[in-house]
């Protein structure tokens, strides 16, 4: 028995070293791989957050040329106006007579309808029936229930899209109709 253990001591001893040995590797082999993967998390951080900067800064400067683009953009509207403001200012100016003032200023008129109309703005068309989209009810008026009575400012729309509503007088049943009815 002796024997047995004097065996297996040296056998213990020699796989001692070399598990050791081995466990030493793979330790250090894990520790290399984790700083490995250590730097490879903090270049990815690095990258997500230069993505995230230059995400930001195009953001700001797409909406700086969004500004800036809305602001150019009204110029051939604004000068299509001040000619039609020079053509007011020399009305105004003129010396002539009542009659020729009127044919000036109808002359004036239909230039700025020509003008709204390059932009496609388009008269509202006159429409018999109260239609909520398109026009605004400011009062009610006796008559048939849901007709428009009056129109008293034109409304306005570029294409499909109502620019202003029209705005108008609704008919209503009287009282007294409704009572019987």
């Amino acid at each position: 028995m002796v024997e047995e253990g004097e065996r297996a001591a040296p056998a213990e001893a020699s796989g001692e070293a070399p598990a050791s040995t081995r466990e030493q590797g793979e330790v250090g082999q894990l520790r290399a791989k984790i700083e490995e993967l250590e730097s490879q998390a903090k270049e990815y951080l690095d990258l997500a957050k230069r993505i995230q900067a230059d995400f930001d800064n195009y953001r700001k400067r797409v909406q700086q040329e969004k500004d800036e683009a809305a602001k150019v953009a009204n110029d051939p509207l604004l000068l299509g106006l001040l000619g039609i403001r020079d053509d007011l200012e020399r009305a105004v100016a003129s010396e002539s007579g009542a009659e020729e003032l009127r044919a000036g200023l109808k002359q004036i008129l239909s230039n700025f309808d020509s003008f709204l109309k390059s932009y496609g703005v388009k008269v509202m068309p006159a429409l018999d029936r109260f239609d909520p989209r398109l026009h605004e009810a400011l009062c009610t008026g006796e008559g048939e229930e849901g007709m428009i009575l009056e129109t008293f400012q034109k409304g306005y729309c570029v294409g499909q899209r109502v620019l202003r509503h029209a705005k108008v007088k609704v008919g209503r049943k009287s009282e007294e109709v409704k009572d019987n009815g």
